[in-house]
C-alpha cells in the first residue's frame, strides 16, 4: 500500500530519529509529538499510456502536534524542525531515495507546501506540510 510505503520512509527519515512515537495513518493524537499521514483528495490519474501503466499522484498531509505556547523558542524550534523535514525530503529526491512500494515505481516527492499550524490548543499545535508522491504504476 502507498500509504504504508510512505509511512516507513518518512519513519526513517534523520530528522525523525528523535521522536519515538509512531507515525499513524489518518489519525493525530492529541498529545505533543504525535505524527499522521492525512490522505488528501486528488484526481489520481495524471496520464495514461497505450500499454495501460499509468503516471500518478498522492496527495497527503504529515501532520504532527507539537508543544506550543508563548515561549518563542519553542515555536522556533517547531519550525526547525519542518525546514530540517523539507531539506532531507528534497536531498533524498536528489539522490533517488524515494518511498518503495512494491505495485509502484516513485518518480519523484515534492513539497507542496510550507509547514503550518492549522489549530492551537492550550499547550499543543498542530502542524501541517502537504506533499505529493509522483509515481508511475504498470498494468494489472
Amino acid at each position: 500500500m502507498i500509504i504504508e510505503a510512505i509511512k516507513d520512509y518518512i519513519g526513517s527519515l534523520d530528522c525523525m530519529s528523535t521522536f519515538e512515537n509512531a507515525i499513524n495513518a489518518n489519525y493525530l493524537a492529541g498529545e505533543a509529538d504525535n505524527f499522521s499521514i492525512e490522505e488528501m483528495p486528488c484526481e489520481p490519474i495524471l496520464k495514461k499510456y497505450l500499454d495501460g501503466s499509468t503516471k500518478r499522484q498522492f496527495q497527503f498531509a504529515f501532520c504532527s502536534r507539537e508543544p506550543y505556547g508563548a515561549e518563542v523558542i519553542q515555536n522556533i524550534d517547531n519550525s526547525g524542525f519542518y525546514e530540517e523535514f523539507i531539506e532531507e525530503i528534497e536531498r533524498n529526491n536528489d539522490e533517488g531515495i524515494l518511498p518503495i512500494d512494491s505495485n509502484i515505481e516513485a518518480i519523484v516527492l515534492k513539497v507542496a507546501s510550507s509547514a503550518y499550524v492549522v489549530s492551537t490548543e492550550e499547550d499543543t499545535a498542530m502542524y501541517q506540510i502537504n506533499l505529493n508522491l509522483i509515481y508511475y504504476k504498470k498494468r494489472g
